[in-house]
């Protein structure tokens, strides 16, 4: 935020607004002593309206701090190897809390302006980082997102336990429990609100992939089970702040663990809850694919406009789609050679198809042969799930 000021990095000179954030530079230890009430970057000097408000404010400075250590956990891959697009993101947050500075709000102070941006990314930032470091993150995420907190950390509890686990053996009585205590208030809502009767007559009903929920034992019977109630669970626990209901995501690294939970991304209801089915934070925490989203924007860009409700279940599909190509899963197991939406580039089709080769390659281990294959049959499997209004 603002120019960067005085770059001596080995003299420990500080950056201006916020900077040391994206970059990951610390301070030094003695500094670190006496900037326990203080922001993430230096207060002296020359300050920007929006330096200014988050100095002067304990909470914002609490909050920035926070921002910065989530920030630090977050770099590293889902994978667990090489960087995040995290980078990306903290710029475009770093960017609006500079506008804040500059009276961009027509409803907010700068103050309130910051402190609701703070809320969101440091909500992103601890779901990213809720898998790895749960003792960080799990806290963080119940300052700025209390209410879907509980499902968070029932969601790393889950995932943290192998695939199809036997969920009533002895040594997984406490996680069950917690589980168990975490997610029965969702549940009972879902079965007494009346606004929320769809959703469950689709869970109750058999209807969602034969995997019937009607209780919180049926959770732990299978992964379906449990990837059927998220699936459901999505529109009911959106968020409603200052009148725009925001979707909620799934951790992808909860995702990678138990691959099944993508399929709680997916479209469900047949009409505008579709719409807030939960999404994932892959493309956030996994490492870039420029030439994928670059390919997903003229797909987005030329996709002709459908009518009725079946808009928000293609759009969801294809969210859904673009999450499967990042984690090097094939649903719709399309195979050959990727249609041609029209309005898109084949150039740009083989310029991703070649990205994604290379970056299975590297980050799931695929011998070449077999990562070209699976970028094929990935890339094939979104370009035939665009365009599509029936």
């Amino acid at each position: 935020m603002g120019a960067i000021r005085s770059l001596s990095i080995g003299a420990g000179l500080a950056l201006s607004a916020l900077f040391s954030t994206i970059i990951g530079f610390a301070a030094p230890a003695a500094a670190q002593a006496q900037a326990g009430s203080r922001p993430s970057f230096s207060c002296s000097g020359s300050l920007s309206p929006t330096e200014q408000a988050i100095c002067a404010d304990p909470a914002l400075s609490a909050a920035d701090r926070e921002m910065a250590a989530l920030y630090a956990l977050s770099r590293q891959s889902a994978f667990g190897r090489g960087p995040s697009n995290q980078l990306a993101a903290q710029r475009a947050a770093l960017k609006s809390m500079r506008e804040c500075g500059d009276g961009a709000s027509a409803t907010l102070n700068t103050e309130q302006c910051l402190a609701r941006l703070y809320r969101e990314r440091n909500a992103q930032l601890a779901l990213a980082s809720v898998m790895q470091a749960p003792d960080a993150a799990l806290p963080a995420l119940q300052r700025a997102d209390p209410e879907f907190a509980p499902m968070v950390e029932a969601i790393a509890l889950w995932a943290a336990e192998p695939v199809d686990a036997d969920w009533n053996a002895p040594a997984r009585a406490a996680s069950r429990a917690r589980i168990t205590s975490l997610l029965a208030p969702y549940l009972s809502d879902l079965q007494t609100n009346p606004d929320r009767s769809f959703g469950w007559s689709i869970l109750s009903g058999d209807r969602v992939d034969k995997a019937t929920v009607s209780s919180t034992d049926d959770l732990f019977r299978s992964e379906r089970h449990f990837k059927a109630f998220l699936n459901v669970m999505g529109p009911y626990v959106t968020r409603d702040d200052q009148a725009d209901l925001m979707q909620r995501n799934l951790p992808c690294a909860a995702i990678l663990r138990h691959p099944t939970l993508l399929d709680a991304t997916d479209a469900q209801f047949g009409s505008s809850l579709d719409m807030f089915v939960f999404g994932s934070d892959c493309a956030d925490t996994l490492p870039p694919t420029p030439r994928l989203n670059a390919l997903s924007d003229a797909i987005l860009d030329s996709w002709p406009g459908c009518d009725g409700s079946i808009r928000f279940a293609a759009s969801t599909h294809y969210r859904f789609l673009l999450d499967a190509a990042r984690l090097g899963l094939n649903p719709d197991a399309a195979g050959g050679e990727p249609t041609v939406p029209e309005g898109v580039s084949p150039d740009a089709i083989r310029a991703a198809r070649e990205e994604m080769a290379q970056y299975y390659a590297s980050y799931l281990d695929k011998p070449q042969a077999d990562a070209g294959r699976l970028a094929r049959d990935t890339i094939a499997a979104l370009t035939a799930g665009a365009h599509r209004c029936e």
